[in-house]
């Protein structure tokens, strides 16, 4: 059994996130045209703990009515609910509880002409690993509408979907892990890992800085 959201719970959820992505490196629109006179919506009420037993970050002292209530719920686009549902190490309660209450909060200043100022310093973050950063300066420059990545190593085969995207390699680059997660952290990437394969997205900010500064 499952303790699923019941349909005007999901709205709220949407709503009270303005209808963006949760996650403070994406903060995707989640809802729109779908280029006729419908709508098209990417977005997901995601359960904070699992809404069943053997689900990431289950917790077993939750009621059903509590485990489908608002309080455990937040909004994500497709991409996001997948990532923090397929790397639940990385994604603890309290950290989606904190991307929660500052979805809330952005929303809640954007209705009053307001938001949260963030300052990402992308010159600070390439000062900490000016090798990678300058190589992805190199292939952005080269293939400008490219934002994807994937991390290998050389003895490694990717099969891609055929569209241009960029590798990095393990052996090139002391410390890849800790790195690729700096790079999170300042807003630069986002990770989209799917099918073992470590994956990853330049946010704009960043491939606008790579861009303006190569």
């Amino acid at each position: 059994m499952r303790d699923d959201f019941k349909k005007p719970l999901v709205r709220d959820l949407a709503k009270r996130a303005g209808y963006t992505c949760s996650n403070p490196s994406c903060q995707r629109q989640t809802v729109g045209p779908d280029g006729s006179v419908g709508v098209a919506s990417i977005g997901v009420a995601a359960h904070i703990t699992a809404a069943a037993i053997g689900g990431p970050r289950f917790d077993e002292a939750l009621t059903p009515d509590e485990r489908s209530s608002i309080e455990n719920g937040i909004w994500l686009c497709q991409t996001c609910s997948r990532l923090i549902d397929s790397d639940a190490a990385r994604h603890s309660t309290a950290l989606l509880n904190e991307w929660k209450t500052l979805a809330e909060m952005r929303a809640y200043l954007a209705l009053r002409g307001l938001a949260i100022s963030s300052t990402r310093n992308f010159e600070k973050l390439e000062s900490k690993m000016p090798e990678l950063v300058r190589e992805m300066r190199a292939d952005i420059t080269e293939h400008p509408f490219t934002r994807e990545f994937v991390i290998l190593k050389r003895a490694w085969v990717y099969n891609g979907t055929g569209q241009m995207i960029f590798s990095y390699y393990i052996e090139d680059h002391e410390h890849l892990d800790g790195k690729l997660k700096m790079c999170e952290n300042y807003g630069a990437i986002i990770e989209t890992t799917f099918n073992n394969v470590d994956r990853y997205e330049f946010t704009e900010d960043f491939a606008d800085y790579l861009l303006s500064s190569a």
